[in-house]
């Protein structure tokens, strides 16, 4: 009986794939403290908030890997004007923190609705690209493209290019799977080169400009708006092989790495834990994606593979880019890093997002094994 049920466990639910992401989740736990110096501060709201979190995602994840993902996407026109609608809100009576107005306030709660249209942008045009017969027609794509970009151009208003990117992110990894043409791909990079010099001079706000201009040298500013990346720098420099030790990181104490409970925790995971920590926390996100993409290349259902690979997209990007800017070699943007960075609204949307995930595992178990 007792084997009977772990195979049922097993043909239900990826096991890996929830080893894995409650491993990212423990970490962030530790981390969040650790940037939190509770040892010294005696102070666990932080951790106790991410905790709770946790289990309200916890939640959802089970929620939906039992939600036929074929249901949620038969709603893909509600999905749509519900992203719409999040978005226009915020433009509206957003609550505007660090020069962005990117929140909604309920009573005492907060949200970022971006973070929640991540996932609804994946099921929404994972659907409506399974719809066309020929992606590769040019009305086809042109018409899945304008709905996608009425989004992005909501995002960019609050503004928000950390979350546009991941948006494109998704929209061209569920693409690529897809099956559209390679020309499609490089007549897009040809325009992004030519409007590049554009969005720099008559787009780009004077604060994004200088996150390049501090990217290439941080020291024009170290007093300043270079201060995030230099400290962030020398925090992971300063952890070497091993690293500190957890609660024993010179510049976390010190409080000279700015948001390193969600931004720049990646910078606190350097110092304390080290190169090994780091490249612990980097494979394990590695065996996440590939999870994932082998679920999306195994699924039989073309809108269960898309979703997958969407989501495999979103979690891939956001990774990449997180730690890239704590490197240094990417602009400092507010994406967080999957299930580690500290806030709700992303743990939420990570988690129901890995709950999809399972479910498109399990209606599809009997075509993949």
């Amino acid at each position: 009986m007792i084997v009977q049920n772990e195979e049922t466990i097993k043909k239900r639910y990826n096991v890996f794939l929830i080893v894995l992401m409650i491993l990212l989740c423990v970490i962030g736990f530790v981390l969040i403290a650790s940037a939190s110096n509770i040892l010294d501060t005696g102070k666990y709201k932080l951790v106790v908030s991410q905790v709770i979190w946790f289990c309200l995602g916890f939640v959802l994840f089970f929620v939906f890997s039992i939600i036929d993902y074929r249901i949620l996407t038969n709603f893909y026109v509600i999905i749509y004007l519900i992203i719409i609608g999040l978005l226009l809100y915020v433009d509206i009576n957003g609550i505007n923190v660090l020069g962005g107005q990117r929140w909604i306030k309920i009573g005492p709660l907060s949200f970022q609705p971006s973070e929640i249209s991540k996932l609804l942008m994946v099921i929404f045009f994972a659907k409506v690209v399974s719809m066309q017969e020929n992606i590769n027609a040019f009305k086809n794509l042109a018409k899945v493209l304008f709905f996608a970009i009425i989004p992005i151009v909501f995002v960019l208003k609050q503004p928000d290019l950390g979350t546009a990117s991941v948006f494109v992110a998704i929209i061209v990894t569920i693409l690529f799977v897809a099956g559209l043409s390679l020309r499609y791909f490089y007549i897009a990079m040809g325009a992004l080169a030519v409007f590049i010099p554009i969005a720099w001079e008559f787009i780009l706000l004077d604060y994004q400009k200088d996150r390049v201009r501090i990217l290439f040298n941080p020291e024009l500013d170290p007093l300043g708006k270079g201060w995030q990346v230099m400290y962030s720098k020398i925090a992971i420099g300063s952890g070497k092989l091993f690293g500190k030790g957890l609660f024993m990181g010179t510049i976390n104490r010190l409080n000279y790495l700015p948001v390193k409970e969600s931004d720049f925790i990646f910078g606190v995971a350097g110092e304390e834990i080290g190169f090994i920590g780091c490249v612990i926390i980097i494979v394990l996100y590695s065996l996440l994606i590939i999870n994932l993409i082998k679920i999306a290349s195994d699924c039989k259902d073309k809108i269960g593979s898309y979703i997958v690979a969407g989501i495999a997209g979103m979690f891939g990007f956001q990774m990449f880019v997180n730690i890239a800017m704590t490197l240094g070699i990417m602009p400092v943007t507010g994406i967080p890093l999957p299930f580690i960075s500290y806030g709700g609204s992303s743990m939420l949307t990570s988690m129901a997002s890995l709950g999809i995930v399972q479910n498109i595992y399990r209606e599809n178990i009997k075509t993949m094994f």
